[in-house]
């Protein structure tokens, strides 16, 4: 997706790389931190659940379908300066048509391992600011990754900690 005018009047200049690149931002912060061993994902929580009305909408749900859904803070050396905070989900039914793997990351970014898969295709990316009544605005965007009938949604908050951008990765 390109940007409105109207949100390209209101980001920094600093963030479009970020917002706008249609790789793994994982790759990308990896480079911006200089080190193979960041980023690394804080888990805040994961299991399954009923999609958030969001949720439901992009990948395509009824109201009584669940989701395995994951939450995660991405950060460099310092785990108290997460640069993102990520949510990633699927219907459940997709356990069993191979996304398995995404249920057993731990405390790994799933975003190389859903790069890796060459057929996977990404929808054009959603790009918003959230409203922070007497705080910064946080920009957001989320898209969803499809291969066939499979389909992980995939939402990313830049948090204040973002680092200085360094190029894509790879």
């Amino acid at each position: 997706m390109i940007p409105s005018r109207r949100h390209r009047n209101h980001a920094a200049r600093t963030l479009w790389p970020w917002l706008c690149l249609p790789a793994s931002l994982t790759a990308a912060l990896r480079r911006a931190y200089d080190a193979a061993e960041w980023p690394r994902a804080r888990v805040l929580g994961c299991g399954r659940a009923r999609p958030h009305p969001r949720e439901r909408r992009a990948l395509g749900l009824n109201r009584l379908a669940w989701v395995y859904w994951r939450e995660v803070e991405l950060h460099g050396p310092d785990p108290q300066k997460p640069a993102i905070w990520a949510r990633s989900s699927f219907p459940l039914r997709a356990i069993s048509q191979g996304l398995q793997p995404l249920t057993r990351h731990g405390s790994r970014p799933i975003g190389n391992t859903l790069f890796r898969h060459r057929r996977l295709q990404r929808s054009p990316l959603q790009i918003e600011v959230t409203p922070a009544f007497g705080q910064r605005r946080r920009w957001r965007r989320s898209s969803i990754l499809q291969r066939g009938a499979r389909r992980v949604w995939v939402e990313e908050h830049l948090l204040p900690d973002l680092p200085r951008w360094r190029g894509r990765g790879r």
